[in-house]
Order: structure tokens, then C-alpha cells, then sequence
């Protein structure tokens, strides 16, 4: 598991180079006083309140039949298995913006993403108990182990973003039947029976794909955070990485260039044609948004430009407009009260609102053609 690594300066040269980062805000505030109690209350609600009461729920529907007790202990197993294979991916998505964050902060300065990460207070390494996603920060109250130097309130406001994304994202695609990226029965139920005993493997495929999406996203937004410059690299990697993918597994794009399920085409490449269609659109919607909305140079823009086009590589072209339109709004919206906010900040968020709601742009689509 990667734990939160703050910068390597002092305190006083981080103070130095980003003052507004070191000032804790009320909620900060809050969790750091609150945190073994929230953690605690965590821990209760997730393992035990929200099967008992389920089970309980269940035992009051059928009690005109008489149920036995027994039936009431196999309830509180079924809904404790459903209970604890949905936090898991909320645990995934947690552990993986532990992992970002020390990403964003290692990859711009050259540092290498392998290594235990340590205090700048007392360089002392960090333990496995207080790498632990969001509660390990509650637990320790946002701050060292050791040193008692404060971790930055930062890190778990990652973590908690990429934990409700990445948990959204697994109980829509997964427990679901991804209803956001195909048609399915209406008989068809939320069911973590069904994904565990039988999951479909091109579901999975799909949120390996978006949720490595998403994080190569959050990535780049953490990075301009910072006020640094995105590696070339993380572009680099991202498109080689869907441009092989979509020419070697053919539904890896989930709709087709004319908005067909890609499941309905039997080519051995029917993905090629509709991500070069997303390439295209991405990259020409990009320029019109910086060159007609924010009147800056294309060149000025460059990453937003390439990180468009991963999206549109590997969701298609439909999605890459859905999410320049969806970007646009949300930096419009969130300039109103911050006025440094870029796209690239909220890029990674409208992406996962297309990727959630991108079977209902479809069926739009669709209509309109039919």
C-alpha cells in the first residue's frame, strides 16, 4: 500500500513556496480533532449497522410468515457479504488516491515511484497501520506518528474523492451490469452475488479501463495543484497504453463511431475506426474550447489538449464532447468561488460523470438519428 508522502522541504520552505497549502480550514480542523472517533463510527456503520439493519429490514417484511431466527442470521450473512464487497472497491478507490498522491508529487521531481514513504520531520519510514486509506489519517489525526508534524489535509480529501469515484464506478459497472455502458434486461438487478460467482470479464475490463482513466486524470489535476509541470511521460504512457488495447480487444471502446454497442459489431478490430474517431473530435473540440472559450494559444494548452484525447481514445468521440461540455461548466461553476480553478482541475470529474451517465447521452443520441 503507498501512504501519503508530504514534500521532502522544511516546513519553512514549504511555507515559503505555497503559504495557502499550510493553512488547515474548519473541516480540516474538524477531522483532525474528531478522527478516531469518525473513524470508529466508520468502521460501526460499514461492518456492523448497515447489515443488522438491512437484516432487519428484510426480517420485518416477511413477519407475517414467521420467521425463524435462523432466517434473520442468514440475512445479516447476505447482506454483510454485499455490505463488505461494495466497501471494498470504496477501499480500492481510497488506496489508489493514496497512490496518487504520492504520485503527483514524486513523478514531477524525478523521484522513483518504488520506496517507502517517510516523514520530513523525522525522515522516519511510515507504517503499514498508518498507510491505511483515509482512516489511517483519522486515526493519527492528520498528523505523524513520531513527530507530531502535521500531514497535510490534502491528502485525504484526495483519498476520499478517489474512493467515492472509484466506488461508484465499481457498483454501476460491476455490481450493476453497467447499466451507464450497455442495454441490459429489465429483470436485470444490482446483485454482488451474481458478480461474484460469475463476473462478466468485459465489465471488468471496462472499469480497469475508466478507473486507470480517471486516475491518469486526478494525476495530472494533483500535478497543477502543485503548480508544476505534467510529464510528458504520463501522456506518453496513457495513449500507447488504450491505442493498444483498442486494437487488440475489440469492444474495448463501448459504443461504436454511429452509437451502436460495440457488442453488436463482429470485427476483430471494431475498435479502431471508433477510436480514431475519438482522437479526431477530442483533439478539434479541445482546440475550439481553448482557441473561441478561453482565447488562449493552442500551444498554452497543450496538456489539456492530450488529455482529452485519452479520453476520447478509449471512451470514443461521443464521450470526449460530453466531457469538454461538461469540463466548461464545471470551470465556469467553480471559478465563481476559486478563481484559479483550470479545466485540467476538473477534467478528471467530468470525465467520470460521462463515463457514469454516458449510456443515457447514447439513448439520446440515438432517438434523435432514429
Amino acid at each position: 500500500m503507498t501512504a501519503k508522502e508530504p514534500t521532502a522541504k522544511t516546513t519553512e520552505q514549504a511555507d515559503a513556496d505555497h503559504p495557502e497549502d499550510n493553512v488547515d480550514h474548519a473541516p480540516v480542523n474538524f477531522f483532525r480533532r474528531n478522527g478516531r472517533i469518525i473513524a470508529c463510527l466508520v468502521i460501526l456503520v460499514v461492518f456492523l449497522i448497515t447489515p443488522v439493519s438491512l437484516a432487519l429490514l428484510k426480517y420485518y417484511k416477511v413477519r407475517h410468515l414467521n420467521p425463524t431466527p435462523a432466517f434473520l442470521v442468514e440475512q445479516f450473512a447476505k447482506y454483510s457479504l454485499l455490505t463488505y464487497g461494495v466497501f471494498w472497491f470504496f477501499f480500492f478507490g481510497g488506496s489508489l488516491g493514496s497512490f496518487l498522491n504520492v504520485v503527483a508529487w514524486r513523478l514531477p521531481r524525478g523521484r522513483t515511484l518504488l520506496g517507502s514513504s517517510y516523514c520530513p520531520g523525522c525522515n522516519s519510514k511510515l507504517k503499514m497501520r498508518d498507510n491505511f486509506p483515509l482512516l489511517g489519517w483519522l486515526w493519527l489525526k492528520g498528523k505523524c506518528r513520531t513527530c507530531d508534524m502535521k500531514i497535510d489535509g490534502r491528502y485525504i480529501i484526495i483519498e476520499l474523492l478517489a474512493a467515492i469515484t472509484i466506488g461508484l464506478l465499481a457498483t454501476i459497472e460491476l455490481f450493476a451490469a453497467g447499466i451507464n455502458l450497455q442495454s441490459i434486461p429489465r429483470q436485470q438487478t444490482f446483485s454482488v452475488e451474481q458478480f461474484v460467482m460469475s463476473p462478466d470479464h468485459r465489465l471488468v475490463g471496462y472499469f480497469l479501463l475508466h478507473s486507470s482513466l480517471i486516475a491518469l486524470l486526478m494525476t495530472a489535476a494533483l500535478i497543477k495543484i502543485q503548480q508544476q509541470v505534467i510529464p510528458k511521460t504520463v501522456f506518453a504512457f496513457g495513449l500507447s497504453l488504450y491505442v493498444a488495447i483498442a486494437i487488440l480487444w475489440p469492444h474495448a471502446l463501448p459504443f461504436t463511431e454511429t452509437h451502436q454497442e460495440i457488442t453488436t459489431v463482429d470485427q476483430p478490430f471494431a475498435s479502431v475506426t471508433p477510436m480514431c474517431w475519438g482522437l479526431l473530435i477530442s483533439l478539434c473540440g479541445g482546440v475550439v474550447f481553448t482557441r473561441l472559450l478561453m482565447a488562449k494559444p493552442v500551444m498554452e494548452n497543450l496538456d489539456l489538449l492530450l488529455l482529452l484525447m485519452l479520453i476520447g481514445t478509449i471512451l470514443g468521440w461521443q464521450a470526449a464532447v460530453i466531457s469538454i461540455t461538461v469540463m466548461a461548466l464545471l470551470t465556469f461553476f467553480v471559478r465563481l468561488f476559486y478563481k484559479k480553478c483550470s479545466p485540467i482541475h476538473v477534467l478528471w470529474l467530468a470525465a467520470s460523470i460521462t463515463i457514469l451517465t454516458l449510456q443515457l447521452w447514447i439513448t439520446e443520441w440515438q432517438n434523435r438519428v432514429s
